[in-house]
């Protein structure tokens, strides 16, 4: 009797490859469903690896959301490692779900999670090795239905011809919908075009198919035409009632250690400020929050379910949760016996500040993250960050009297309009902070500062703006490390070359979809990764598709342009972001 998929795996693949617990499935609160008693069968699917994808909210949400329906299940699948990948190829084998090890070509649904561009071609990976046709057009009806989902859908026009259709903002209102329009499909036997024609109908439900590009002789935007019925612009999906809409409070726990291995409670969804180079703020708005009874309810029921001994509360901007103190305060207190830990991302800079290192970090003082992005206060006006420098001392300060000795800040430089002012500001800034420690300790505080490129995002303010080339950034990161004196203060840069090619695919147009197969020939794949990541290669493969990454990436556009990512309609409509735009530059 020949061997399953399942036990291939086992006796002869997993004993060759790193970090095995990965592929092994078989966690606690893992659901596995009969698939013959199934009308759907969803796999869902996340493109970087298992330590990566395992920590995401929004799959763990999914994952119940689609397990609670009777008639479906939802599986999970996560990009292989390069030895995985390889043991698969040279064995023929395909890529597998971890609960049923079923391959993915069997499935109904596959929805991928899109979080950064830098996993567009793992996402061709994977398709390739589970035997999916990557391009809608030449898939039957007998293929899966290949859905995106995620926090970058405001702008995936390179990658729009792999999709048969992307949702556009908050999937737990609109998921049920469109999983019985596939339903419906499949029962009907009728063409792809039929299903396409469905979920245009459904709100947030963006079917690249149905629209249809112009471009002018300068590689330009002519027209975008959109096919009957699907709409002009497509509406972002919202959660209106995060109060009550569904959390996972008994996640999968992961076999082996992922970036965030802890109860992750949302407390917030989108962020009060408005900061012009920031795309999130507009994939999450409007505001929406959990109260603090609803939090409490959260946490306790996910610590009887996971036993992790951390909670972390989660948001873009968690410092402006309305009675943060008071949220922190009731969870520190009702945790603190049973020594787990309370932790919150990187916090904006405000009054707020002062209160709460004291309150995080109960059992054991990790490093406090802040976000300042720029240090002047005239960058600040040009990129709308209204925060003071002497709230952030006082956060410091708070800091240094709860115990911590290491703080790290976030900043980004290339923002428009930026100086050598601004630049010197950020050393002078992380040593200022450094030195305040030594004035109450007698030591200084390590300061780590995270220093990323400014990349003009699609539906912001800046959208328009041309980006730093690469060489005008590599200046700038040499400048700063020219002007560090202390041993006390790290300065970390962010991969030059990983940014501009971020912006080359966040600021594209689906013509650059042949550019991503033709890097997938080449065997490209892991982008986000440093022992992977190879810009000679990606310069080859631009080369060998006729494409300038630089027009894409660099380029100013002006505010007549039509942009790629137009058929996306926000409530902030584009007159807004020009205005801001213009009141940018007037603030410099």
């Amino acid at each position: 009797m020949p061997k399953s998929i399942r036990d291939i795996l086992f006796d002869e693949v997993l004993p060759r490859v790193s970090k095995p617990g990965q592929y092994a499935g078989g966690e606690r609160n893992a659901i596995v469903k009969d698939h013959a008693s199934l009308d759907l069968k969803v796999a869902l699917a996340f493109h970087d690896t298992y330590a990566i994808g395992m920590s995401h909210l929004g799959l763990r949400i999914l994952y119940q959301i689609i397990n609670e329906r009777p008639d479906a299940c939802a599986e999970r699948v996560f990009a292989p490692w390069i030895d995985m990948e390889a043991e698969l190829r040279r064995r023929e084998l395909p890529l597998v779900t971890l609960e049923s090890f079923t391959p993915l070509d069997r499935f109904d649904v596959v929805g991928f999670s899109m979080q950064y561009e830098l996993g567009f071609t793992n996402m061709l990976n994977m398709l390739e090795l589970s035997r999916i046709p990557v391009l809608t057009e030449d898939r039957s009806i007998g293929d899966p239905v290949i859905l995106g989902g995620g926090s970058i859908t405001l702008a995936m026009e390179p990658v729009a011809p792999f999709f048969d259709a992307i949702l556009v903002g908050d999937a737990e209102d609109v998921i049920h919908p469109a999983l019985d329009a596939i339903k419906a499909w499949r029962r009907s036997g009728r063409p792809r075009t039929e299903l396409h024609r469905a979920l245009c109908k459904i709100p947030g439900m963006y079917v690249p198919s149905l629209y249809h590009i112009d471009y002018h002789a300068d590689g330009t935007i002519a027209r975008i035409d959109h096919i009957a019925p699907a709409p002009k612009n497509i509406p972002k999906t919202t959660v209106w009632d995060l109060e009550n809409a569904p959390f996972p409070v008994r996640p999968v726990i992961p076999n082996v250690e992922v970036i965030h291995d802890r109860i992750n409670i949302e407390i917030m969804r989108g962020c009060p400020n408005q900061c012009r180079f920031c795309q999130a703020v507009q994939h999450y708005r409007p505001l929406k929050m959990r109260s603090i009874s609803k939090v409490m309810e959260l946490a306790e029921a996910a610590y009887r379910e996971t036993g992790y001994d951390e909670i972390s509360l989660t948001s873009l901007s968690t410092a402006d949760y309305p009675g943060i103190v008071d949220l922190l305060r009731a969870v520190s207190e009702g945790f603190r016996a049973r020594r787990v830990n309370v932790s919150l991302p990187s916090l904006r800079v405000g009054p707020a500040l002062r209160e709460l290192p004291g309150l995080t970090s109960t059992v054991r003082k990790a490093g406090l993250t802040m976000a300042p992005e720029v240090a002047t206060d005239r960058l600040r006006e040009v990129i709308r960050k209204p925060i003071k420098n002497e709230d952030l001392m006082s956060g410091c300060e708070a800091a240094y009297q709860a115990g911590y000795r290491l703080v790290k800040f976030y900043f980004l430089i290339g923002a428009p309009t930026e100086t050598d002012a601004d630049l010197r500001g950020i050393v002078e800034l992380a040593d200022a902070a450094s030195l305040l420690r030594q004035k109450s300790h007698g030591r200084r505080a390590q300061i780590n500062c995270s220093v990323s490129s400014h990349i003009p995002k699609p539906h912001t303010p800046f959208q328009w703006e041309e980006m730093n080339s690469r060489a005008e950034l590599i200046a700038k990161q040499r400048y700063l490390k020219s002007l560090n004196r202390s041993s006390q203060i790290a300065l970390k840069f962010h991969d030059v070359d990983v940014s501009y090619l971020e912006a080359v695919f966040s600021r594209g147009d689906r013509r650059l979809a042949t550019t991503l197969l033709k890097a997938r020939e080449a065997g490209l794949r892991m982008d986000a990764w440093s022992e992977c990541f190879d810009m000679r290669r990606w310069d080859e493969v631009f080369k060998d598709a006729g494409v300038d990454p630089d027009w894409y990436a660099l380029r100013a556009r002006s505010t007549d342009e039509i942009l790629p990512w137009d058929m996306i309609g926000l409530k902030i409509p584009t007159s807004h972001l020009a205005k801001e735009h213009a009141r940018a530059h007037a603030a410099a």
